[in-house]
């Protein structure tokens, strides 16, 4: 399971499964499996085997709730949490959670108590940055504007890990230089079909990741970073073998023995040991724009789609995202106007050298004019028209959209909101190098539609 082979970890476990055996940390492992893979039907079926014969273990029940929430069952999920609070009435996932789902009033119940827990001094540093922006998205949706921002910092900054902008900058000066697409060849054509989404964090690539992932003939990889560790194998591989090893040198290094072993060393970890079945791998990954070069020379034939979002309700919607994903640009507001600039440097060079293997989507014109959008998407990724896209999963209570922060779904309610916080976003505009820039990404926004 640690090296994401799940479909081989499946194989060793599910025989004492189906022999009955009644092992916690068994079922637990085998969910962890089902879901990794992204058979949510089966991971949830195993949980609730596992809340029936361990009623009284609250981080099944929570386990449970997380799982039903990703699928979209979300009266189930807020079901499941209610159960965890039944039973630790102070669980900082649960509360945060449920106001993941619905985001609470300041005087309902469930508020008093996170304001209670704030007040605590035994919390550890990573339920208190929970609190913190589960307070924050509580301010937001009551309009009081700079305290939402305020806590939505402090619960980014006190989680925040390393991060150094000008790996992206080095990266990027070496791909504009150095890379050329890998002219399609007749092995070509048993490679299987894949389409690599990619962009800022929170501009949209979860959102489409879940459109296509309807689609009869998707099988969707979900946001990974097998595409950077096939990477980082490449340039150990390279180092160990005497030859050059910064972030591009395998292109003219690496023969085709070679590049067969990365392709399937990427493809094993992107799927977990499953198989495609002839459908298409979607696999969407923020910041895997910047490795759109890795995924052409392994794949001539790949198809790409780079995210556009207003790069200031991105900025926004870094900072109000979920505050334990490992975003730590999110954390400094330089950080993120820095990257913003790299990614688009970035994007600008593959379109020019991908031509009409790479799709600019705009956020806004995919939420305004969904069914156009999607259509196109489609048929970019060489798929026919399925009415199921248009549906996508939610993962917040629709209706909740417009009072929340941080979330990528398909309703234009989850724009505009940036305006509110202009003020406080300053300095990544300032970063990005001010309303110049700002317009130049508006014309080029609107040239997509």
């Amino acid at each position: 399971m640690a090296t994401g082979k799940y479909a081989r970890s499946l194989s060793v476990m599910l025989p004492y499964v189906q022999a009955g055996e009644l092992d916690l940390d068994l079922l637990d492992r085998t969910a962890d499996c089902f879901f990794e893979m992204r058979d949510y039907d089966n991971a949830i079926m195993v949980m609730r085997h596992v809340t029936e014969n361990f009623p009284d273990d609250a981080g099944s029940w929570g386990k449970l709730g997380l799982m039903l929430q990703t699928k979209g069952e979300l009266d189930a999920a807020v079901a499941a949490f209610e159960k965890v609070l039944s039973m630790e009435p102070n669980s900082i996932p649960a509360l945060t959670a449920l106001n993941g789902i619905e985001t609470f009033t300041p005087d309902n119940l469930y508020a008093q108590r996170l304001l209670a827990l704030s007040e605590r001094d035994d919390l550890d540093t990573n339920r208190r940055a929970l609190v913190h922006h589960a307070l924050a998205q509580i301010a937001h949706a009551a309009g009081e504007i700079n305290t939402a921002f305020t806590l939505f910092q402090s619960s980014r900054q006190s989680v925040a890990g390393a991060f150094a902008p000008a790996i992206f900058d080095e990266m990027v000066a070496e791909q504009e230089q150095m890379f050329e697409p890998r002219a399609v060849d007749t092995d070509s054509a048993v490679l299987p079909k894949i389409v690599f989404i990619g962009g800022m964090p929170m501009a949209g690539t979860g959102l489409v990741d879940r459109i296509l992932s309807e689609h009869k003939n998707v099988f969707s990889v979900g946001e990974n970073a097998a595409l950077s560790r096939t990477h980082g194998a490449i340039r150990m591989h390279l180092a160990k073998t005497g030859r050059p090893c910064n972030y591009w040198d395998w292109m003219d290094q690496l023969n085709t023995e070679e590049i067969e072993i990365f392709r399937q060393y990427y493809l094993e970890r992107a799927m977990g040991g499953q198989v495609a079945g002839g459908k298409t791998i979607v696999d969407a990954h923020p910041l895997g724009c910047l490795e759109f070069a890795l995924a052409q020379f392994l794949f001539p034939e790949a198809k790409f789609v780079f995210m556009s979002r207003h790069p200031l309700e991105t900025a926004l919607a870094n900072v109000a995202s979920n505050v334990l994903n490992g975003n730590a640009m999110a954390s400094r507001a330089e950080w993120i106007g820095k990257v913003t600039r790299t990614v688009y440097a970035s994007a600008f060079n593959y379109a020019e050298k991908l031509g009409d293997a790479m799709r600019f989507q705009s956020y806004e014109a995919l939420v305004q004019n969904p069914e156009q959008e999607i259509n196109l998407l489609l048929d970019h990724a060489g798929l026919d028209f399925d009415s199921a896209c248009l549906t996508p999963t939610p993962l917040c209570k629709p209706e909740n959209i417009a009072t929340s922060l941080g979330h990528e779904e398909l309703t234009p309610a989850s724009q505009g909101k940036w305006q509110a916080y202009a003020e406080q976003l300053q300095p990544v505009k300032d970063m990005l190098g001010g309303d110049r820039w700002i317009d130049a990404w508006q014309a080029l926004d609107d040239n997509l539609r």
